[in-house]
C-alpha cells in the first residue's frame, strides 16, 4: 500500500507520518517512509537546490522539472522496489505537492505534465491531507525557527497569497481524487490529531 502525506509548510504531516510508522512496525507491518522531494541520494542534492533560499534566480519551470526528476528517481529507486516486496509506504508529499504549489501557487499550466504523468507516476492508494489555517502555518513556522535558530526555505518564504492558492489547489484535489483524499483538519493538538489518522488507518488497512 501507498500512503502519501500532504499539505501546506507547518501542517503536522512529517510529525504524524512519524507517529504512524511506529505503529505500524510495533504491530508487526513491513513499512517504510521516506519523503520528496529527497527521498534518495540524487534526491537530497535535487532538495538542496530547490529549497536554498539563495536560489532567487531559479524560474518556475526549472522548479517543476527538478520536482519531477527527483520523483521519478525517487518512485523507481524507492517506492516501487518497496511496493513490489509487499511493503507499506509513507511518503511524505508526492505529486499531489507539484500540482497544489506549482500549479495553484505558481499559477502555471501544468498540463503538459501530463504524458510523463502518466508514463512515471504511481497514484497512491491513499492521500492524507492535513489542512491548516494559513493563519496557524505561520504561526508555526515562527515558532520552529525560533526554537531551531532557523530560517524558511525558499518556498516557506513565500507571499500568503502564494500559500492561499496552494491551500486551495489541496481543496480542489481532494474534491476531485475523493476516492483516495482524507481532509483531516490540522490545527487542532498534536493528539487529536494522531487520533484521526489512527483511525482512518485502521479502517483502510486494520493493525
Amino acid at each position: 500500500m501507498f500512503i502519501t502525506f500532504e499539505g501546506i509548510d507547518a501542517s503536522g504531516k512529517t510529525t504524524q507520518l512519524k507517529f504512524l510508522e511506529e505503529k505500524l512496525k510495533k504491530a508487526g507491518m513491513d513499512v517504510i517512509s521516506t519523503r520528496q522531494p529527497g527521498g534518495t541520494r540524487i534526491g537530497q542534492l535535487i532538495r538542496e537546490i530547490l529549497l536554498n533560499p539563495e536560489n532567487t534566480e531559479m524560474v518556475s519551470i526549472t522548479e517543476v522539472l527538478l520536482y519531477m526528476a527527483d520523483r521519478i528517481q525517487h518512485i523507481k529507486q524507492i517506492i516501487l522496489p518497496a511496493l513490489e516486496k509487499k511493503q507499506i509506504v509513507l511518503c511524505d508529499r508526492y505529486h499531489d505537492a507539484t500540482l497544489a504549489y506549482q500549479g495553484g501557487g505558481r499559477e502555471l499550466d501544468l498540463s503538459w505534465l501530463k504524458m510523463l504523468q502518466d508514463d512515471h507516476v504511481l497514484t497512491p492508494d491513499l492521500t492524507l491531507w492535513f489542512d491548516i489555517s494559513l493563519e496557524e502555518s505561520q504561526k508555526r513556522l515562527q515558532q520552529r525557527n525560533i526554537l531551531n535558530d532557523e530560517e524558511n526555505c525558499r518556498l516557506e518564504s513565500e507571499s500568503a497569497d502564494f500559500f492561499s492558492r496552494v491551500r486551495q489547489s489541496y481543496q480542489d484535489l481532494c474534491i476531485k481524487n475523493s476516492t483516495r483524499y482524507v481532509q483531516i483538519p490540522a490545527d487542532g493538538t498534536i493528539e487529536s490529531i494522531e487520533k484521526e489518522v489512527t483511525q482512518i488507518i485502521k479502517a483502510k488497512i486494520g493493525f
